[in-house]
């Protein structure tokens, strides 16, 4: 058994004969310590029956670092060097038979064969280091295989006190481990001055900003006293980060907690109250149209990100100011905000990204059913012509007699909608499918009319339509208007631009079904009445607030609660399994669960409707050029996929975080 042994295998003759003889069995129970971390090595092992489990301790708790198998030696590491330590507990897993060999024997074989001794304490380095990865540094995630081979990895580097071990301004092709000693972060306040941002002791990792980002190094890195490092090249932490999701999560976390993030230029900040009294301010992006909404405490942290804040900074800020420790709330609004482009962060690289952050192929297929299912293609400038038609003559329609006009026209237009429905019902006979040449066209005009109600209800309060286009959202196409600078207005006034789309398509068929009513021709009227009906259903639709259409935003500003749905179905998906076991918890979340249900249940039978309209359309069109099964197959194929589709997004909502907008 002990020739069988790597450690032993140079021993030969007498010496062997030696080592075996003073050998003697130890025999342990399920449950027993062989050997426990901290206590003085009398001994080390050779396991020949039976398992055990490796283990060491961390802040978190005991963590297993390995199993051994029969033929394993273990123990020799507190025999190797001072002050003979056991630097982790074995504990049987079984039944165990080892060879015990006291110290005495060791040091005396040793003596005789020091390449022994070399073997064994590279290997005992391999797993000091190894433990300590696993006790103090972001590498802890790494299971006993990925530690040893990290540990393998690393360049052992010593520097005295007072050595630059980076500097600011060089490329870095390295970061560093601490095992021991101080070291000090430098940043420069001027050309003669420095300024002490921090200072990390053993198991603090540095410089691995420029690693990640490739930016050059953003601070000088000094020791402060004699200390030993361990040195990770760059090819080597990527190849680490790949082995585990964590390890590139922490690494991540690292950065930005070290990061000192900087507001975007041209950013442009209005003040409002809102209806409860609440202060908030809108940042406004001119540039990208982007808006940003904050409260007043995403205002003290937005007026702080000017380069020199790093999260630890800004958390000491708002404990002196709010009496409160959010370093989580803080990194959230910070990463929020460089989310919607208001804040410069260092970009990760995309090799970075390639090896911790690729998403697996199912998180892919869901943000590609999301792309299939809600894209838009816009056209930008449009802000002028929509002013000169304002001010050439719409505007006579927003004033107190051009509304009553209006009112009128809407009610005038519902009684003969209603007076007309028996005429329109012989008409429609008469027409047969004649009408729907007519309706094509005339429901492209209620959409151009739907988004022109949208536009110049915008420009009625003074803001801006930077851009206009087309797209597809869910089962159908849509065209749509950049309604988002009302941001910088009130509740009301975005409310009064969400129902201006459904009103103006109220009086669409109010004036279709006054024209039904009145010409003579019977198919000119059956088809102005049916295209009347199609436009109440159309102002039915967008005031639907389960889909994002008019009603939702006129909910979500109704209720102040931005973001509704997918903050609604992100916490079904994410926090209500836990939640039934907390009955407060639904109490306080009745409303994402009333809305999010509701909004499960509206899609679902959206999908069945769609696959039986879908089907039939398409059937009835693909009939013209195909045999009738092989129609009827493409037919069912077209409108499975679309409700396929339809299923994905909303998975992906349900897995989806809910957007960030600011502690």
């Amino acid at each position: 058994m002990l020739v069988e042994a790597p450690a032993f295998a140079s021993i030969r003759g007498h010496v062997l004969d030696h080592v075996a003889s003073c050998l003697s069995e130890e025999r342990f129970d399920p449950g027993d310590r062989l050997v426990v971390e901290g206590d003085v090595g009398d001994r080390l092992y050779l396991l020949v029956e039976g398992r055990a489990e490796v283990s060491i301790t961390t802040p978190a708790g005991p963590v297993t670092m390995a199993t051994l198998a029969p033929g394993e030696l273990f123990g020799e590491m507190a025999l190797l060097d001072l002050p003979h330590r056991r630097q982790a507990t074995v504990t049987a897993l079984t039944p165990l038979l080892a060879l015990a060999l006291p110290a005495r024997v060791f040091d005396a074989v040793l003596s005789s064969y020091p390449d022994l001794g070399g073997a064994l304490s590279a290997v005992a380095e391999d797993t000091a280091i190894a433990n300590f990865l696993k006790r103090a540094s972001p590498f802890s995630p790494l299971d006993p295989v990925g530690l040893r081979g990290l540990a393998k990895r690393l360049e052992r580097k010593d520097v005295p006190a007072g050595a630059a071990i980076v500097r600011r301004g060089e490329p870095g092709e390295s970061c560093y481990l601490l095992r021991s000693g101080r070291v000090e972060v430098l940043a420069e306040e001027d050309e003669t001055q420095e300024r002490c941002l921090t200072t990390l002791g053993p198991g603090a990792l540095f410089g691995e900003a420029a690693l990640l980002t490739g930016a050059p190094r953003n601070a000088t890195v000094r020791a402060l006293e004699p200390c030993q490092l361990l040195v990770l090249r760059r090819k080597d932490l990527l190849e680490t980060m790949s082995l585990d999701r964590k390890v590139a999560v922490q690494m991540v976390q690292l950065l930005r907690l070290r990061d000192r993030p900087r507001r975007a230029a041209h950013v442009v900040v209005e003040h409002r109250a809102t209806d409860d009294g609440e202060d908030i301010r809108i940042l406004k992006d001119p540039q990208r149209f982007a808006y940003y909404r904050l409260s007043a405490h995403g205002w003290f942290i937005w007026q702080r990100l000017d380069g020199r804040h790093s999260l630890r900074d800004l958390t000491m800020d708002y404990l002196t100011a709010f009496k409160s420790l959010a370093p989580q709330a803080i990194a959230e609004t910070i990463g929020g905000l460089a989310a919607a482009g208001f804040v410069t962060c260092p970009a990760l690289r995309a090799d970075v990204v390639r090896a911790g952050f690729r998403a697996p192929w199912w998180a892919r297929a869901l943000m590609l059913s999301r792309r299939l299912l809600e894209w838009r293609l816009a056209l930008p400038g449009v802000d002028a012509p929509l002013t000169r038609l304002y001010s050439g003559g719409v505007r006579m329609l927003y004033t107190f007699p051009g509304l009553v006009a209006l009112g009128g026209l809407g009610l005038a237009g519902l009684l003969a909608f209603v007076a007309g429905t028996a005429r329109a019902g012989l008409a429609l006979g008469e027409a047969g499918g004649a009408s729907l040449l007519f309706l094509i066209p005339a429901y492209v005009l209620a959409i151009c009319v739907h988004e022109a109600g949208h536009a110049f209800t915008v420009k009625a309060f003074g803001r801006e339509v930077p851009r206009a286009g087309i797209g597809w959202y869910w089962f159908g196409p849509v065209a749509f208007v950049d309604t988002t600078d009302m941001w910088l207005a009130g509740r009301w006034p975005r409310i009064a631009v969400s129902l201006a789309g459904p009103y103006s398509n109220l009086l669409l068929a109010g004036l279709a079904a006054l024209g039904a009513w009145l010409v003579p021709d019977q198919g000119l009227a059956a088809s102005l009445w049916q295209f009347s009906l199609v436009s109440y259903l159309m102002v039915l639709l967008n005031l639907n607030p389960l889909l994002e259409y008019d009603g939702y935003y006129v909910l979500m500003d109704a209720l102040d609660r931005p973001n509704l749905r997918p903050n609604a179905l992100s916490w079904i998906g994410r926090s209500l399994p836990s939640a039934l076991r907390q009955p407060g918890e639904i109490a306080s979340h009745w409303l994402e669960l009333t809305y999010g249900i509701a909004s499960l249940l509206y899609a679902a039978l959206m999908a069945v409707l769609v696959t039986v309209l879908y089907r039939l359309y398409l059937q009835s069109w693909i009939e013209q050029a195909l045999p009738g099964e092989v129609s009827s197959a493409l037919a069912w194929v077209l409108a499975g996929t679309l409700v396929i589709l339809s299923a994905l997004v909303v998975v992906s909502e349900l897995r989806g975080t809910a957007s960030p907008e600011g502690v």
